[in-house]
């Protein structure tokens, strides 16, 4: 049935998936910098915002609050590299991040503008209960965006009879499984709906080098080792990280 390196099909229907255990990365040198930056510049936004009001306090908050969120979004660039994603041209990043759930970017385009007016077109800055309110979407901006700096690499699944693992990276984007299947949860032809994959060789001792699949007939499943760079194929694990995330 196997046949070497070609393409393989996975049922794209996860939501029996039930993940077993699962870790990430550790921090970078350049995580904490950025991390760092971010915290600095609101904390100075909000030290202009506690002991000052007038024009020009107001204006230096704003400006601190919009570079506190661009620090961040640089952040969340580098590690999940936006341009990849097929719809970042016609969103934006945070449009993207809208549709992965993690925040509402209405709120934050309203700011980029106000910024904008401020800084380059010489409009007056928003008043100070105005200010507040921003410097609140902003924390909650940090807040709901900080579990994504922290992503899963790497989680173990039970899906039915099925058990493997599955190693994600972000950017650039791509997935390699392994794991053993039933017959009606991989398939060697297209189905509409399943997931493409390219089979690899074995990754465990018994079968090592193997080109997968490889029926285990005491199991009556296949075990198959897999990757796909694919976005079209990778997203919906890329989604199943994203909630293990939070």
């Amino acid at each position: 049935m196997a046949d070497g390196g070609r393409s393989w099909w996975l049922d794209g229907d996860l939501s029996g998936l039930e993940i077993q255990g699962y870790g990430g990365a550790g921090r970078s040198d350049n995580d904490a910098t950025m991390r760092r930056r971010a915290n600095e510049s609101f904390r100075h936004a909000e030290y202009r915002l506690d002991n000052h009001h007038n024009k020009y306090d107001l204006i230096d908050a704003v400006l601190a609050l919009k570079r506190t969120m661009q620090t961040r979004l640089e952040h969340l660039d580098e590690v999940y590299g936006f341009k990849q994603y097929p719809d970042t041209k016609s969103r934006g990043w945070l449009g993207v991040l809208e549709s992965w759930g993690a925040v509402r970017q209405r709120m934050l385009k309203r700011m980029n503008r106000l910024r904008n007016a401020v800084e380059h077109d010489g409009a007056d800055p928003p008043s100070p209960d105005e200010c507040e309110d921003y410097r609140e979407v902003v924390w909650w901006f940090l807040k709901a965006t900080a579990p994504l700096l922290e992503p899963i690499e790497d989680f173990d699944f039970a899906w039915g009879k099925a058990r493997g693992s599955c190693d994600i990276s972000y950017n650039p984007l791509g997935i390699r499984l392994w794991g053993h299947f039933t017959p009606e949860q991989i398939s060697d032809s297209p189905r509409d709906g399943w997931i493409e994959v390219q089979a690899t060789p074995a990754v465990h001792l018994k079968n090592q080098g193997e080109m997968t699949p490889i029926f285990d007939a005491d199991r009556g499943l296949y075990y198959l080792c897999a990757k796909s760079t694919d976005w079209v194929s990778v997203q919906r694990f890329f989604r199943v990280a994203l909630e293990i995330i939070g």
